[in-house]
């Protein structure tokens, strides 16, 4: 799921604000402001029903595609470098940077596993 920086750098996206909103309540209330119906999808597009996707799987996933709750796909794209993997989701908006994993396994010991990402998906190309 996309960390509280993720949705100020959504905001700030959308808005052309700069530098980014002062606070995690002016993004919130900026993300509120584009509507019940828009946000329930970003979540919706957020969420992978089915198998559990941990760490171990995640890194070894590279060209998966993956159904999100909403309907739509997202791509990962794992890159390798020297001492480590780094993971993208690849979403629908062309015109901006994909999400990467920053944090895996951020609920572990639960039956669903999330990851820490540090933009958020984007189930349409958002000007």
């Amino acid at each position: 799921m996309p960390n509280d920086g993720a949705f100020q750098k959504l905001v700030q996206d959308l808005t052309d604000a700069y530098p980014r909103l002062p606070s995690e309540s002016a993004a919130f209330t900026a993300v509120a402001g584009l509507g019940i119906d828009t946000v329930e999808n970003v979540l919706l597009y957020h969420v992978v029903p089915g198998a559990t996707i941990d760490r171990k799987a995640a890194v070894k996933a590279d060209g998966a595609e993956l159904t999100t709750a909403l309907g739509p796909t997202i791509e990962v794209d794992v890159r390798h470098y020297w001492h480590y993997k780094q993971v993208r989701l690849v979403d629908a908006d062309t015109d901006d940077r994909n999400p990467r994993v920053v944090a895996f396994d951020v609920n572990k010991g639960n039956k669903q596993i999330a990851h820490a990402i540090d933009r958020v998906l984007r189930p349409v190309d958002l000007d």
